[in-house]
């Protein structure tokens, strides 16, 4: 079996960000595989937490749609820069950039890491910038931690 390249990641969150399609990223990723990003308190392990992770990601906006920049690939793991607009759970338009790394191992994502600033998206709801960011928000499938981290759920 060949390993997901990163346009079949790109393809299947697509998928998942226009029709909230979360069973269409389960096929790339391995029954042992560990998905996570800031907002996560620890990663996410196996079939069950790829589902979770993807079907948290999709439920924290109203509307998103990534742009990606920069995608790198080697025989076992891909780097992708990207940008995502997103519309808030609250209507508020904003967006974030990032970097999500995948590793691959028998044909399958045994490992996803996406790496941003959840500072990035709070606003105020005014929707001016807070935390030095641009313009971002507090709503939508995204929670508080004690520290006022913002967390997705």
């Amino acid at each position: 079996m060949s390993k997901p390249t990163a346009q079949e990641f790109i393809a299947a969150l697509r998928r998942v960000e226009e029709a909230g399609d979360v069973e269409a990223m389960l096929p790339l990723f391995a029954e042992d595989a560990r998905i996570s990003n800031p907002t996560d308190a620890q990663p996410h392990a196996g079939t069950d937490g790829v589902r979770k992770f993807w079907d948290a990601y999709r439920k924290s906006f109203e509307k998103i749609g990534s742009r990606f920049h920069h995608v790198v690939e080697s025989d076992g793991a891909a780097l992708l820069e990207w940008t995502s607009d997103v519309r808030t759970a609250a209507g508020l338009p904003t967006s974030y950039d990032g970097v999500s790394v995948f590793e691959t191992r028998d044909g399958k994502i045994t490992r996803f890491t996406a790496y941003f600033d959840p500072a990035d998206l709070s606003a105020t709801p005014d929707g001016a910038p807070a935390h030095g960011g641009t313009q971002r928000s507090r709503e939508g499938g995204y929670g508080t931690v004690a520290d006022g981290r913002d967390v997705m759920r």
